[in-house]
Order: C-alpha cells, then sequence, then structure tokens
C-alpha cells in the first residue's frame, strides 16, 4: 500500500483478497481539486485506493475510499 501505516481502506482490501495478490495503481495521484482553497492545502493521494488482486484464483480489480485523506 501507499503508506507505511494502513487505512482502514486498505485494510478492507487486503482483509478481501488473496494474501500477497494486491498491486497498487495510481500509487503517486495526487488530489488536483482547486475548489474551497484546496490549492493551498497539500493532499498525500486522491482518497481511493485502486488496483487488482485475486480472490480464490480470479483476477478482480477493486477499489476503496480513503476516508482519511
Amino acid at each position: 500500500m501507499s503508506n507505511a501505516t494502513q487505512s482502514v481502506a486498505a485494510a478492507r482490501i487486503n482483509s478481501l483478497l488473496d494474501a500477497n495478490s494486491f498491486v497498487e495503481i495510481g500509487q503517486a495521484v495526487t488530489a488536483r481539486t482547486t475548489d474551497f482553497n484546496m490549492t493551498e492545502k497539500k493532499a498525500p493521494s486522491d482518497g481511493v485506493i485502486t488496483g487488482y488482486g485475486v480472490i480464490d484464483g480470479s483476477l478482480v480489480y477493486v477499489y476503496s475510499q480513503d476516508a482519511s485523506v
């Protein structure tokens, strides 16, 4: 996952997928909103963890919203 401390969103993904099968997509994505004076604030990500992994041998794509962002 992106952060050293695992978020609730990351924990949900890890509990759903087979062990060590998750591959995160877009780890370096940052928030780009300009509404509500957000250009002055730094957000470490866009608030969504996306990627793919395996559930019982089947490839799946998953996402989970990260409320901590």
